[in-house]
């Protein structure tokens, strides 16, 4: 565990900065329903990047889905790795 940040899941802990930006670079956003994360200009759904981004990681773990995470952790990991994170109100 680095950092201190448990998630809950092997691909989502060892996710780094270089992780997150690789994934960014490869995706295409989905709708933004309430929490988003700005990379290189973009904006996109915290998990949906953050799981593309676990995805990524090298590990004999199963690949992260949907249902791994909540987007409050999802917040938590890109602010540690230092995204700006933004909340959409109704």
């Amino acid at each position: 565990m680095r950092g201190g940040l448990r998630v809950g899941h092997e691909r989502l802990d060892l996710v780094e900065r270089d992780h997150v930006l690789r994934a960014a670079a490869t995706i295409r956003p989905k709708t933004i329903h309430r929490w988003s994360v700005i990379v290189e200009g973009r904006e996109f759904p915290v998990k949906q990047l953050l799981m593309a981004a676990a995805n990524l990681v090298e590990s004999d773990a199963p690949r992260v889905t949907p249902a791994d995470l909540i987007p409050h952790s999802a917040v938590r990991k890109l602010r540690k790795l230092g995204f700006e994170v933004r909340y959409a109100e109704e």
